[in-house]
């Protein structure tokens, strides 16, 4: 549990320092829980809604979002043919708190214009040096899985989970880790004091450094109890969907499906009395982060559109880049890494080194990666300019904490009139945690899998309004979603099945996969 820095009046509030604050010298994923818990210290009233990106080693922390929107499931699909509708809950700063029924497709043409009205006001804070995108100033938010599969297919999803399906934030008050120190950023250049900002903007300026402050000289943070996840379906009940997914696989209606099974338990009561606070799936942030080192994390908190309460929290340790989004002088190019291929890590060099290589030849693995990479030189060909899709990576093996993967790489350049936000959104849910063809895939994963997905297989990420922007594949994904008294946790992991697959590989290939998140959730110190 974090521990709160102590309340202070932000009128004597010491002076932001010129270049930033240390933080307690503290990673990201340390400084989260205890920031979360100090925020309605600074305002109570504000309608904060904390989103992290790691973004590969440029972290970015987004605390007051202008505008956002979240989008929750309208009852259930029922193949009528009618396009699907969902509640829009649209709030922020800059808006008038209010919910709207509007369709998938319209909410993403209703972003596109918002990006095109602020891409005007938006700087580039990095003066064009910075070849690797990172935030500046956009839009930071997630696309579930259930969403996307079903704008792709009614029949995918006719039951959908009653947590958040989307949110997108425009974030254009965060904070932004340049070296050893964090700045503040207002819409989309550093923050001073001589800024033209809200007033919110100068009372969180001034509470930072109260924060900064306390951080320097409170205790350790205390971990938080011990969260057990258990599997949903046994062995035997892997080994019924498998069978069933190899009957599509022989039938010809795929090459590959993607078979993910689920781990779920529920949150645990504080961890003393004199706390009295409930652990959050944030809570458990340091400890996963210190394990996994994961590229592209990331988490988003969101409030009950009927209450103040933290409702859902999305976590996640992913891996796998899905985009990344360029502009060099106003135009876009894109860069995509499926993986596809797994082997378990080894304490022992020369046995780690052993399964390394083993993947690296493994004749099925490649089958399963170039499936996903024709797959997805198709969704961009779609977008790109012609003859600009290239793969100048195929099968390289990265190394993560528990797994090795292997992942290709592809390239290409979108035409003019393609936005990248359309690019985004229609390119999902990522042909490496569905199958191909994907239509069918969705709907054979919605058949055998029975319960939604929920965000996990979506995406999380940031589109700046210049069009650059960096996404990931949400596996290695945590949600948590308050119900009633108690928050309920789950956790997923799966493979690519081909007709070369063996049933017991690919459960335990699940296993590696998310063993270490869960032995950290049972031993979080």
């Amino acid at each position: 549990m974090p521990v709160v820095p102590e309340n202070k009046n932000t009128s004597t509030a010491p002076s932001m320092p010129r270049h930033g604050w240390r933080f307690g010298a503290l990673s990201a994923a340390d400084i989260l829980p205890r920031l979360q818990a100090y925020l309605p210290q600074m305002d109570a009233q504000a309608e904060w809604q904390l989103a992290w990106l790691h973004n590969d080693g440029q972290p970015v922390i987004g605390l007051l979002p202008k505008r956002a929107w979240t989008l929750y499931p309208v009852g259930d699909s029922d193949n009528s043919g009618e396009t699907p509708q969902y509640r829009v809950y649209e709030h922020g700063r800059d808006a008038d708190n209010h919910e709207i029924q509007m369709s998938y497709e319209s909410w993403q043409a209703a972003l596109i214009n918002y990006s095109e009205t602020q891409a005007d006001a938006s700087l580039d804070v990095h003066n064009g040096a910075q070849e690797t995108p990172c935030y500046s100033h956009g839009l930071i938010g997630f696309i579930g899985y259930d969403i996307a599969a079903r704008a792709m297919s009614p029949q995918a999803v006719t039951v959908l989970s009653n947590q958040p399906a989307a949110y997108m934030g425009h974030y254009d008050i965060c904070l932004i880790q340049n070296g050893a120190l964090w700045q503040l950023y207002y819409a989309g250049a550093p923050y001073t004091k001589a800024h033209d900002a809200p007033a919110i903007v100068h009372t969180i300026a001034n509470a930072l450094s109260n924060f900064d402050a306390a951080l320097c000289s409170q205790g350790s943070y205390l971990a938080p109890p011990a969260l057990h996840l258990q599997a949903t379906w046994q062995p035997k009940e892997y080994e019924a969907a498998f069978k069933r997914t190899q009957d599509y696989l022989t039938q010809g209606d795929c090459y590959q499906i993607n078979l993910t099974q689920k781990w779920q338990g529920t949150l645990p009561a504080p961890l003393t009395q004199e706390t009295a606070q409930t652990p959050t799936l944030l809570s458990y942030l340091p400890s996963l982060n210190a394990n996994t080192h994961a590229p592209f994390a990331g988490f988003i908190g969101l409030k009950n559109a009927d209450s103040a309460a933290l409702d859902f929290e999305l976590l996640s340790c992913s891996p796998e880049l899905f985009f990344t989004f360029y502009n060099h002088n106003d135009q876009h190019s894109i860069c995509t890494k499926p993986i596809k291929g797994t082997r378990p890590r080894s304490q022992d060099a020369d046995t780690d080194a052993a399964l390394k290589q083993a993947l690296s030849n493994s004749e099925k693995d490649r089958a399963e990666n170039v499936m996903i990479v024709d797959l997805l030189r198709n969704d961009l060909g779609r977008y790109a300019k012609t003859g600009s899709v290239k793969v100048p990576k195929l099968f390289a093996i990265e190394s993560f904490s528990n797994v090795h993967h292997m992942v290709s790489t592809i390239t290409a350049t979108l035409h003019d009139k393609a936005h990248p936000l359309t690019v985004l959104f229609g390119s999902l849910p990522a042909g490496s945690i569905t199958g191909t063809p994907k239509k069918r895939a969705v709907e054979i994963i919605h058949e055998l899998e029975t319960t939604p997905r929920g965000a996990y297989c979506g995406t999380l990420g940031y589109m700046n309004f210049d069009g650059s922007g960096q996404w990931n594949v949400l596996i290695r994904t945590l949600q948590a979603q308050q119900q009633g008294e108690s928050r309920h946790v789950s956790l997923w992991a799966g493979g690519g099945i081909t007709i070369a697959s063996e049933c017991a590989a690919e459960y335990q290939e699940c296993l590696d996969k998310v063993g270490n998140l869960l032995s950290i959730l049972a031993q979080p110190d």
